[in-house]
């Protein structure tokens, strides 16, 4: 009996996701009319891309829904700004009173046709009635600052404690410092030096161990190297907060001596050298452009981090904390508001994710609400696809070097499971919990900023970004029911401490960490290779304005690394047509390719890119004449306006109804198969 067998509804093991998925698509397929399941699984992939990529992937639902193709599609599988599109497509096919119906030509219950309601929302941000930009910034300062509320409170009461006088040390030790009290910051100098010293004997260890043992354990050399890189480090870190008060006292000798006028100003000017300095670091030093000023960038985060504790140092300086009403006020009110509110909510997700229900699920029936509309909701009666929506689980500190390495790995959401390969995987619930809903999913999948990820890797970033609350990311139950429960500390707390300090996120704890799927993978084609896709159509409509087709380069890579399968994609063919200097044209936005999968079945591979090609309508010239850098406008662009939206839209919508040509309800198998032919033999001349 397998050992997760006693626990109803959810298993280790993928098998048994396969098998659940492989049901509820049969049944799919029954509904939609289609022949029983074999080994022509049809997958449809939407990558990330914000509303980029949400619009390009509308036209491409509507052309394939048009020519009787959309039918045929098993699995659709979504990440970040492709799930937009994705989930509003599942939540209309879900509620819709008339099947038969074009999808986004059905009036939503106010009596507006879908596809209006989307074009005309192409801001989803600032969208709905009254948001502006100014409604933007104020959701923005309200999240920094409640969290500032809940965390400054505490954080100034320790650097209090810190600054007392509580251990019986010699006066004349106070005396030969120069700053009596203080205790706190002596015993942080102290352990910041042991930890320092801690590493010499590491040193002498590891020496032995791999001179005397040659066939030392491999293992035990890694954890010793890791062992003196984290010494070291903490080392640095414990020195650098212990020395504060010796560094403000030095300020302030300095300047009685030099400007007695400033040396009552000397620990201000310290937070204010600190910030300066950092900024100046960070302004010099741009790793996108120069990777080896990585350490610039580090160094400048690191001052600002550094600026705040001395911030906090000033403000205990100046007050006598422990003795003032209003301190206690706060720190009684931070201690209520982090037992009673809810992070996921109060930061930015929550704005996200209210913004993305209302922009792309819109009512079809008044009775429905879509906030509440769960993934196991998404019926297989309906005839609609499976639908996938990736999103990335944080495992910063795993015990796998390689997720460890990865910082990430691939949790997704699907009607019938959701979870990873690290939690395991639970049967998903209508329950009306937060976590296994589809409009939270859909914004998880897109969170792109958040602490602790593969793009924001760095401890002083992590630190400035959690305690700013500059966060989409989302905290979910993990479901794994043998999963660490937490400490007796509110969630909070821990769940900031945890961002902070890169503790406790990995999939083995109560609660997972859970953010943008691209931070793993992102044209939403790992799971599909997982599930061995025999057919498999990707739209790659992420920021790609050099063709370097990053992303479709690490999808590769990770289903080699991970489950076997050889992806072969010549990209020869996709060249550019000069034809048109001021703006060229593509006479082949797409490619095609071959799935080896480890057990030597064959699969074959779609990819499309929305690029500027000929036959388009005079509407997309202009747009794109007019902004030279369509179609791959910067990711950071999330207000798309009618004509940005329509370009885009129609630009997908006809590439995919070009590639199909007269064929009207062809098998998708059969279309896929007779391009890849076609191009093959296209290349052989």
């Amino acid at each position: 009996m397998p050992a997760d067998a006693a626990e109803p509804g959810y298993s280790k093991e993928f098998a048994a996701v396969a098998e659940a998925e492989r049901a509820w698509i049969e049944r799919r397929r029954t509904a939609a009319k289609r022949p029983p399941l074999k080994d022509d699984l049809c997958a449809l992939a939407f990558s990330g891309g914000g509303i980029r990529s949400a619009t390009v992937n509308l036209g491409v639902l509507q052309a394939l829904e048009r020519r009787g193709v959309l039918s045929q599609i098993d699995i659709l599988s979504s990440v970040s700004g492709g799930g937009y599109v994705a989930s509003s497509y599942s939540w209309l096919r879900a509620t819709t009173p008339d099947p038969a119906a074009p999808t986004f030509e059905q009036r939503a219950h106010n009596g507006e046709r879908v596809i209006d309601w989307l074009r005309t929302h192409g801001k989803f941000l600032i969208a709905s009635r009254g948001f502006t930009m100014i409604t933007l910034l104020a959701a923005i300062v309200a999240s920094t600052l409640t969290n500032l509320l809940i965390l400054a409170p505490p954080l100034l009461l320790l650097v209090e404690l810190a600054s007392l006088d509580w251990l019986p040390l010699p006066r004349a030790l106070a005396d030969m410092l120069g700053v009596p009290g203080h205790h706190g910051f002596w015993m942080l100098l102290l352990l910041g030096l042991a930890s320092m010293l801690s590493f010499l004997p590491l040193m002498l260890v590891l020496a032995l161990k791999v001179s005397i043992g040659a066939n030392a354990a491999r293992r035990s050399v890694e954890g010793l190297r890791l062992a003196m890189g984290r010494v070291l480090g903490l080392g640095i870190a414990l020195i650098a907060v212990g020395c504060m008060p010796l560094i403000v006292s030095a300020l302030e000798r300095l300047f009685a001596a030099v400007l007695p006028a400033m040396s009552g100003h000397a620990i201000h000017l310290a937070w204010l050298g600190s910030f300066a300095s950092g900024l100046i670091a960070l302004s010099r030093g741009d790793p996108r452009q120069r990777p080896s000023l990585q350490p610039l960038v580090m160094i400048g985060l690191s001052l600002l981090v550094y600026g705040l504790v001395i911030v906090a140092y000033a403000v205990v300086r100046e007050n006598d904390l422990l003795h003032s009403t209003w301190f206690w006020v706060l720190v009684g009110n931070s201690a209520v508001l982090a037992l009673v509110c809810d992070l996921n909510s109060i930061s930015m997700h929550g704005y996200y994710r209210a913004r993305l229900t209302n922009s792309f699920l819109p009512r079809l029936q008044p009775e429905i609400a879509p906030a509440a509309f769960a993934m196991a909701e998404i019926s297989p009666e309906t005839g609609q696809p499976l639908h996938l929506i990736n999103t990335t689980l944080n495992s910063s500190s795993s015990r796998s070097v390689l997720a460890r390495a990865r910082q990430g790995e691939s949790f997704f959401f699907s009607p019938v499971y959701r979870g990873s390969t690290a939690t395991g995987y639970a049967r998903q619930s209508e329950d009306g919990a937060a976590d296994v809903l589809l409009a939270n999913a859909c914004t998880i999948s897109a969170a792109a900023i958040d602490p602790d990820t593969v793009n924001t890797r760095g401890r002083a970033l992590a630190m400035l970004m959690a305690l700013l609350n500059v966060r989409l990311g989302y905290w979910a139950r993990n479901p794994s029911p043998s999963a660490k429960p937490n400490p007796p500390i509110p969630n909070w707390w821990l769940r900031i401490a945890r961002e902070m300090t890169g503790l406790g996120l990995d999939g083995g704890q109560r609660e997972t960490h859970l953010s943008d799927g691209g931070g793993f993978e992102n044209l939403a084609l790992y799971e599909l290779i997982r599930r061995r896709a025999r057919y498999v159509m990707v739209v790659d409509a992420g920021y790609d304005p050099t063709l370097a087709l990053a992303d479709l380069g690490r999808a590769i890579e990770r289903v080699r690394v991970d489950f076997g399968a050889e992806i072969d994609v010549p990209i020869s063919s996709m060249q550019r047509d000069p034809s048109d200097g001021s703006h060229p044209l593509h006479g082949h936005p797409f490619l095609t390719g071959t799935i080896r999968y480890a057990d030597g079945s064959n699969g074959w591979l779609l990819v499309i890119k929305p690029l500027l090609t000929a036959g388009l309508g005079a509407d997309v010239y202009a747009y794109a004449r007019a902004n030279p850098a369509f179609p791959n406008e910067p990711t950071s662009d999330q207000f798309f306006d009618e004509a940005q939206f329509e370009a885009y839209r129609r630009l997908g919508y006809a590439i995919v109804d070009r590639l199909l040509g007269e064929h009207h309800q062809i098998e998708f198998g059969e279309w896929i198969e007779g391009l890849h032919e076609a191009e093959s033999a296209a290349a052989s001349f």
